[in-house]
């Protein structure tokens, strides 16, 4: 069996992240190693005795930094044979960890493996719009190229060869990271594979004001990283506009006024992006309603 480590860079620490830690350490597979880098926020010592009590070892930062300077901290410190990257606001089903390392398993040549991310029971209107959102998100990345795309690459659990992710960039100063270490990886001629029988469980925005600056912030992915990799990637953002629909259709027949509620969303955030220099900061203002995972 493959050894894992757990990596979780964070800026909040709160209670949620013993939440997050506790499902790992409930999984049926256990990881070798829990590594959380955290700043910004110091941990009360009801978190600090939590992780403690359940193995993790916390790395505290006086200076306040990105997700990936924190990243690289926590991955230049590992020694197992995989690196599963993820956050402080998710929850892990039981046999995630244990089909992670078999989708590796299964094929040498994988590098990079994908979870499926799925949304928690909503507790306001809103949140079950969003929720339609991940789970068209999941539709469109499943039927899309055969799960060859960068939906299905999402940091909230997204899993190395370690020997991989030490050999690639992991530059500081990155906004959209998830699609940084997706495009990575196919830069340096690796494989991507994603493990639908591998799930992780999120809070999703529960105001309007919550979803304003990560779609902004998508919205100006392709040009940062045209710049970061040095060509158009027009192909790797082009949803194919019948495979929406179809994942749109899915969602409606048991959704129906979700659906049309992301719809209004959609075009809300189109027309009201914030300006680049409001979202191409590295450090972000922490959305606390979904942290909110019990």
């Amino acid at each position: 069996m493959s050894t894992v480590t757990i990596g979780i860079p964070t800026c909040y620490g709160g209670e949620a992240l013993v939440d997050a830690v506790a499902s790992i350490r409930a999984s049926s597979v256990q990881p070798d190693h829990i590594i959380i880098c955290a700043d910004r926020t110091p941990l009360s010592p009801k978190v600090q005795q939590g992780l403690e009590a359940l193995g993790a070892t916390v790395i505290w930062n006086e200076v306040q930094g990105s997700q990936f300077k924190k990243l690289k901290q926590i991955v230049d410190r590992v020694t197992t044979d995989l690196f599963v990257f993820t956050q402080d606001d998710i929850l892990f089903d039981k046999h995630t960890l244990k089909n992670i390392v078999r989708a590796f398993e299964f094929d040498d040549a994988v590098t990079l493996v994908g979870a499926r991310v799925m949304p928690l029971r909503p507790v306001t209107m809103f949140e079950a719009t969003m929720a339609t959102m991940v789970r068209m998100n999941d539709r469109i990345g499943r039927f899309w190229n055969a799960g060859q795309n960068h939906l299905l690459a999402s940091g909230r659990c997204l899993a190395f060869r370690t020997a991989t992710i030490q050999a690639g960039r992991l530059p500081e100063e990155v906004i959209n990271g998830d699609m940084f270490l997706y495009l990575e990886n196919k830069r340096i001629g690796k494989k991507f594979a994603y493990a639908e029988d591998a799930a992780v469980w999120i809070r999703c925005p529960q105001h309007l004001q919550d979803q304003l600056g990560p779609s902004s912030r998508y919205q100006y992915s392709q040009e940062e990283m045209s710049a970061y990799f040095n060509r158009n990637l027009s192909e790797e953002y082009a949803m194919p506009r019948s495979i929406i629909v179809r994942a749109g259709l899915v969602e409606l027949t048991g959704h129906p006024f979700a659906v049309f509620g992301y719809a209004l969303v959609f075009c809300y955030t189109r027309l009201r992006r914030q300006q680049k220099r409001q979202v191409s900061s590295i450090v972000w203002d922490v959305d606390s309603s979904t942290k909110k995972i019990h």
